[in-house]
């Protein structure tokens, strides 16, 4: 959404100025109505605060070390192997055991009645993985190959994938169609052509190799810009920040994880606790809490040193970089680029130009040290 745009008292009381004659009247009116559309494209609210003098340009940074070793892809290599592992059916016995790889057909029944979700065909378990409920793959250990097994568990309790399940008595009847072992792969030609993209191991060794470079590509440039603009950000004075902006910031991001995590308990069963783990590491609403204020505090400032650079170097931005920012921006939201300038002023789209300008600027110009 468009933000508040700040005009000057001037341009506010221009019309008072002129009131001699009805044409001249409307001429200035003209000229203040265009000169107030100018100040709009020029002219957007900045936070609060400023930054004393700053030392931008060659900032210095450890680098990330991107060397691949071979110990690294030989485990890449060793996981794949393992991950796909050889299922060979049993001649030998016709008992479940510990382990087994269980090919089943199964259908549960809860009071009296089969429940959505709880039934399946030549479903492949195995045995220990803990793939199912606390108490159906032991129901299964004996079992003979052929027969059918009825295995009365009950659901955990709070049971987070359907709460409405939590501590229900649930009978599944499950018949047992085969019963295999996995066993360890070797790693030939044959067993990557079967699983991936790839028809030689030497392609795929190849392919690793890539993966690895690119990721760490991606991540020493990300260490780069974090150190960089954490170093600058922890030697800055800065002066006249407002908590309310901060707080603004705090807000906006806490109500867009918290509809994320809605989504996510919607459609995947995610407690908010479990969302908050797994997506950000934090044990607890606090630590969440604390994290996204620190961050919000962190960005404040980190505007503010952009915005000294923007107006230390004077950056600009061409028509032509001002069209390609609006496609790009528009893309980024999946937005036409007609939505996208109906919620986002000129002033705002170039003001994020010249500070994506800025920031670049100060990455290029650092310098790395060992």
């Amino acid at each position: 959404m468009k933000k508040g745009i700040r005009f000057g008292l001037g341009l506010l009381c221009l019309g008072l100025m002129f009131t001699a004659c009805s044409d001249k009247q409307e001429e200035q009116e003209k000229e203040q109505q265009e000169q107030q559309e100018e100040q709009q494209n020029t002219e957007v609210e900045r936070v609060s605060g400023s930054v004393k003098e700053l030392n931008y340009i060659g900032v210095e940074y450890e680098p990330y070390d991107t060397t691949i070793s071979d110990k690294e892809i030989d485990a890449r290599l060793e996981n794949f192997t393992k991950t796909h592992k050889i299922k060979e059916e049993v001649t030998d016995r016709t008992t479940v055991q510990e382990g087994d790889v269980v090919n089943i057909d199964y259908v549960g029944f809860m009071d009296g009645e089969q429940f959505q979700g709880g039934s399946d065909t030549g479903f492949d378990l195995t045995i220990g993985s803990g793939q199912f409920i606390p108490g159906f793959e032991d129901g299964l250990i004996g079992a003979k190959k052929g027969s059918t097994v009825d295995v009365n568990i009950a659901f955990p309790d709070p049971y987070e994938n359907n709460p409405d399940f939590s501590g229900k008595p649930v009978l599944f009847q499950v018949t047992i169609n085969k019963i295999s072992v996995a066993r360890e792969s070797e790693l030939t030609d044959e067993l990557v052509a079967q699983n991936t993209s790839y028809a030689t191991v030497e392609e795929y060794r190849n392919y690793i190799t890539d993966n690895l470079a690119k990721t760490k590509e991606e991540y020493a440039d990300n260490h780069k810009k974090t150190t960089v603009m954490d170093a600058l950000i922890d030697g800055a004075k800065f002066e006249g920040i407002l908590e309310e902006d901060i707080n603004r910031l705090y807000e906006s991001t806490s109500a867009y994880y918290s509809n994320m995590a809605t989504m996510y308990q919607t459609y995947y069963g995610y407690s908010y606790s479990d969302f908050l783990y797994y997506f950000f590491g934090c044990s607890s609403e606090e630590e969440f809490t604390n994290m996204l204020k620190e961050n919000a505090e962190r960005q404040v400032k980190k505007n503010l040193i952009l915005y000294y650079v923007v107006d230390a170097e004077k950056f600009s931005v061409s028509d032509e970089e001002y069209s390609e920012a609006v496609k790009n921006y528009a893309a980024m939201y999946s937005l036409s680029e007609e939505e996208f300038l109906a919620q986002v002023s000129e002033a705002q789209i170039k003001e994020t130009v010249r500070m994506e300008k800025a920031e670049q600027f100060i990455y290029d110009s650092a310098v790395a040290v060992k």
